[in-house]
């Protein structure tokens, strides 16, 4: 209880700060909407905010490097655009700003609970696929309870893919797709699911992108793999 109340203080007088200097918002000229979801920090990024939080004199502002960056650019949220998260059970507004990201906002209880969560959200099934064995040495495949939501762009590709039939459901996925699991720690073999545009698939990554390995209904009752290529997404 210590431990959250100590991290709501620093967070309020962060955000009481920022307000009373007039820099929360000084950007007119960007877009300032909040995004649609909630967005869920990897572990890297979460230190990094918990580092300025913890520190003697927090800034409420975290600086990003360049695939930090990208990555944000990937699921659309641009300079000046804000986003909600939660931080140790503190509801907290960020704001996209050009250096990185700056405390806008902070409550206990400001925000509802959702399941539109970005990019990663636990889920509490998964499914038991029956099929191949597969067994790349060296490789975890582990079935992860998790579910996977790529940016747009992302997405509109893998649909593409799955109407063109071309028989094995295999995605190729970019650089920085691929940094983005690392970063959520999903490892090449590992099973989870991917959600678009509310359909969710179980699919392993590889190597060089993702195997669609069946549609998940939303009984939890799987087709076999290749139906999923005849889905309405």
């Amino acid at each position: 209880m210590k431990t959250k109340e100590t991290i709501f203080k620093a967070l309020a007088i962060t955000v009481m700060t920022l307000l009373a200097s007039g820099t929360a918002l000084a950007h007119s000229d960007h877009d300032h909407s909040t995004a649609p979801f909630n967005w869920e920090f990897s572990k890297k990024l979460n230190a990094k905010v918990e580092r300025d939080l913890n520190s003697n004199k927090p800034t409420g502002t975290i600086g990003m490097n360049s695939f930090e960056q990208k990555k944000f650019d990937h699921y659309g949220i641009k300079v000046g655009n804000k986003f909600n998260t939660s931080i140790r059970n503190v509801e907290v507004t960020f704001e996209r700003v050009s250096s990185g990201l700056k405390i806008t906002d902070a409550s206990l209880i400001k925000f509802a609970a959702t399941e539109d969560i970005v990019p990663i959200r636990n889920i509490s099934k998964i499914n038991k696929v029956s099929g191949q064995v597969l067994s790349h040495v060296g490789h975890d495949h582990n079935q992860l309870p998790v579910e996977w939501v790529f940016g747009p762009t992302t997405n509109s590709k893998i649909v593409k893919h799955m109407f063109e039939g071309k028989g094995s459901l295999f995605v190729g996925l970019t650089r920085v797709e691929q940094k983005l699991l690392n970063e959520y720690e999903i490892k090449v073999g590992n099973q989870f699911r991917l959600s678009i545009s509310g359909h969710s698939f179980l699919v392993e990554r590889t190597s060089g992108g993702l195997n669609i390995i069946n549609h998940v209904e939303s009984d939890d009752i799987a087709k076999v793999k290749g139906d999923a290529a005849n889905d309405n997404v």
